[in-house]
């Protein structure tokens, strides 16, 4: 983002692509008392957890949630727009490309 004051414009040169941040939580199994009919490990229980995590981040690309995410985003930048409007100024937005991206992975 950058401004200048002379011609009252404050200029959007970055706004950055949707990415999953985290999956929460980190569930680490210890200890676990055993029934009857529960025969997992606490190995057994971390692994299907992170397994699942896994699945729900493979999952992320095709629910829509990228969409949605760049949708808030030029909801953003509209607001943004609105924002710079009431003091009296322009926002230049043209360098923005939202669309047509690959989304960032999990780091």
């Amino acid at each position: 983002m950058d401004s200048n004051v002379k011609t009252k414009t404050v200029t959007l040169f970055h706004f950055p692509e949707p990415e999953v941040l985290s999956i929460e939580t980190d569930l680490n199994y210890y200890d676990k008392t055993d029934g009857m009919f529960n025969k997992f490990e606490a190995s057994d229980l971390t692994e299907l957890h992170n397994e699942a995590k896994l699945h729900i981040m493979n999952k992320v690309p095709e629910s829509g949630l990228y969409d949605i995410a760049k949708k808030e985003a030029l909801d953003s930048v509209l607001l943004i727009e609105s924002i710079v409007q009431t003091i009296g100024w322009k926002l230049d937005y043209t360098a923005l490309d939202m669309e047509n991206k690959t989304p960032k992975k999990l780091k």
